[in-house]
């Protein structure tokens, strides 16, 4: 990934990119950049490198460290991903801010995503807690439904036509590779059988 120190901490400057790739947008850029192998080049007025630094790491090893052990996975409330995580930059480190666990977050690839789309925002209270809130400004919690009588959680369950039982969730993957020629006839059958039904007249 190519990306300007414009792009990184405005949005702005003109390079963002795969190397021999697609242009991508700044925010994926920024994200990506949180918990990365950096290399910096100093260019001229015609993209001429200047000087070439060594690669690296935006996060120390050790930082990293005390970071999972502190996090144990995705810090997001319900989620349970404790692999494929990335350390987030609360304050990002082109804006300024520092590498440091008060401004460090584990969080999965999924809501990694969904913060830098803006979709949650990470606030820091003031006694260091993490709180993750929408941008209307509620706060993500887990749900208060599932705290207390488990007969109730059936009701609720009941009233909204939710079903769980042995199966419910499990997959029926056996760790083979993918038979795309299996999955494009039940689409096709699907399909079929869709089209089937619009053209029989109602009675």
């Amino acid at each position: 990934m190519h990306v300007s120190a414009e792009t990184l901490q405005a949005g702005g400057g003109h390079h963002c990119g795969i190397e021999d790739g697609p242009a991508v947008a700044a925010e994926t850029a920024r994200r990506l950049a949180c918990d990365a192998s950096l290399v910096a080049i100093v260019e001229d007025e015609k993209g001429e490198p200047l000087n070439v630094g060594r690669k690296t790491r935006s996060i120390p090893p050790a930082l990293q460290r005390a970071l999972n052990a502190r996090d144990k996975g995705c810090r997001f409330p319900g989620c349970t991903h404790k692999k494929y995580t990335d350390a987030h930059h609360i304050k990002h480190w082109a804006k300024g801010g520092e590498t440091k666990m008060s401004n460090l977050v584990t969080l999965c690839r999924f809501h990694h995503r969904k913060v830098h789309e803006g979709q949650v925002i990470v606030q820091v209270l003031d006694d260091g807690a993490i709180r993750f809130v929408q941008p209307d400004g509620q706060s993500f919690e887990t749900a208060s439904r599932t705290v207390g009588d488990w007969r109730e959680l059936m009701v609720v369950h009941e009233r909204e036509g939710i079903h769980i039982d042995k199966r419910t969730a499990a997959t029926m993957w056996d760790g083979g590779p993918m038979d795309y020629g299996i999955a494009m006839d039940a689409l096709m059958w699907l399909r079929r059988a869709v089209s089937a039904e619009t053209l029989v007249p109602s009675g």
